[in-house]
């Protein structure tokens, strides 16, 4: 009958410290390979929901993120005239340093995306850009027109380039515009915006899915609702180049 053999204690301190240093290097080279198969933060898109309405003579602010800071405003000017013409256009302008609206170059026309558009790092954006204007001949023949890229457009994309905490954002915002004997007025019905840094969107992108495909993602009430307001003269001083065009019609 065998007898069952002790187990010796390992009594040197140089053995142990050996054997902790090995345990020590295999852990760590585990935890440099779980690092290295991690996948990096996955990009989260915000969208919300909105039904605002644009309306003539009014500067509508709006907050693209809910923090409390205007981002953009759109502008819907018109000047009516008793004796002669009256005119007005639709326009959005940045609030913040550093937004911008993607469109031409300049800060002239505001582009009217197609579903599907990359909105990012290198898109071509201004700090403003007028959306649509027009105008009503109060004599003989008593015409009314409107131009521009957003004229009767039902449910476009506006591009938008904000900051926050110095960083690059983007994001877009969903509207419809309707032209009526000159006056164009607007539907602000949704927004959305990356919250990683310089990282693109796609117009009409929420959380991950495409309007197009019939998946809306997550809808909820706005953090901020946009607020309609009164325009002042200087915003609305933007208005008067646009005479000229329609005068060359």
């Amino acid at each position: 009958m065998k007898t069952a053999r002790s187990l010796k204690p390992i009594n040197s301190p140089d053995l142990f410290q050996k054997h902790l240093h090995m345990y020590a290097l295999a852990a760590s080279a585990a935890g440099v390979s779980m690092l290295a198969l991690a996948s990096p933060a996955e990009a989260e898109i915000i969208y919300k929901s909105a039904n605002t309405h644009i309306g003539l003579n009014q500067v509508v602010s709006f907050d693209l993120n809910g923090d409390g800071i205007v981002d953009f405003n759109f502008v819907d000017f018109w000047r009516n005239s008793t004796g002669g013409d009256s005119f007005g256009n639709l326009s959005v302008t940045y609030a913040q340093s550093g937004n911008a609206v993607m469109g031409t170059v300049g800060g002239r026309y505001a582009s009217a995306l197609r579903v599907g558009v990359p909105i990012g790092p290198n898109g071509k954006f201004s700090p403003s850009g007028l959306m649509a204007w027009g105008f009503q001949q109060t004599t003989a023949p008593y015409k009314a027109r409107c131009y521009g890229p957003w004229k009767s457009k039902a449910n476009r994309y506006l591009g938008l380039k904000f900051m926050i905490s110095g960083e690059a954002h983007y994001g877009w915002a969903r509207l419809t515009e309707t032209c009526k004997k000159g006056e164009n007025t607007a539907l602000l019905s949704g927004y959305a915006y990356e919250t990683i840094p310089n990282q693109a969107i796609t117009s009409g992108k929420k959380k991950g899915n495409l309007e197009d495909e019939g998946l809306t993602g997550s809808e909820s009430t706005p953090q901020s609702v946009p607020v309609p307001t009164p325009a002042s003269l200087g915003m609305l001083a933007g208005g008067a180049p646009a005479l000229s065009i329609w005068r060359r019609q």
